[in-house]
């Protein structure tokens, strides 16, 4: 799998492209949010992915990732008030979202990390809306160490989730309440060791 990164000013034809596809795919499965993947007329529509990434210049870094050059995951990072958060407009094609493919938290999120610590943060925070408690009640399980066993190793993508710090109370972000949880970046790093 290749992890492609850009920015509205680097994102190529071919990666625009990819990024169309992953759009519809997101868009036409009609899953909560489903508007924000919304590729048609999306210069007048900000709340969508296209318009936050052209327009409004939102985040600081995008990826997509490939299995076979073909798009399988998205999702971007920015910062907030000097918070760096990873995971932001994340979809992944339901024929990747099990069987240990991890697309986000193997590939995708790593890169991100990696992005913001270099620039010199010690922590990340994942945001979740609500309306996704079956996947925050999932991370909150792993990050307890009450969940099932997925994935293998030290080296298991799991691990990035094995520490987050879960806020109790929601935070406002983008005019959004969300669920938030912190990755302490070293922490993650050397778990990955």
């Amino acid at each position: 799998m290749i992890v492609e990164t850009f920015t509205h000013s680097t994102i190529t034809d071919e990666q625009h492209t990819k990024l169309i596809k992953l759009c519809e795919d997101a868009y036409y499965l009609q899953e909560p949010a489903y508007e924000n993947y919304d590729v048609s007329d999306w210069q007048n529509k900000p709340h969508t992915l296209l318009n936050l990434l052209y327009y409004k210049k939102r985040f600081e870094i995008f990826n997509i990732l490939n299995k076979d050059n073909v798009p399988i995951a998205m999702s971007g990072s920015y910062l907030w008030k000097d918070t760096p958060i990873i995971g932001v407009r994340t979809f992944t094609h339901p024929d990747y979202r099990s069987g240990g493919n991890w697309s986000q938290a193997g590939h995708i999120f790593p890169a991100q990390i990696d992005y913001w610590e270099n620039l010199g943060y010690k922590k990340v925070w994942l945001t979740f809306n609500e309306y996704n408690y079956r996947l925050i009640n999932f991370l909150k399980r792993i990050s307890e160490g009450k969940a099932s066993h997925f994935g293998a190793g030290m080296n298991s993508p799991k691990n990035l989730y094995k520490d987050l710090k879960w806020y109790d109370d929601l935070v406002e972000i983008q005019y959004t309440n969300q669920v938030v949880a912190e990755l302490d970046i070293a922490l993650y790093k050397q778990r990955k060791q």
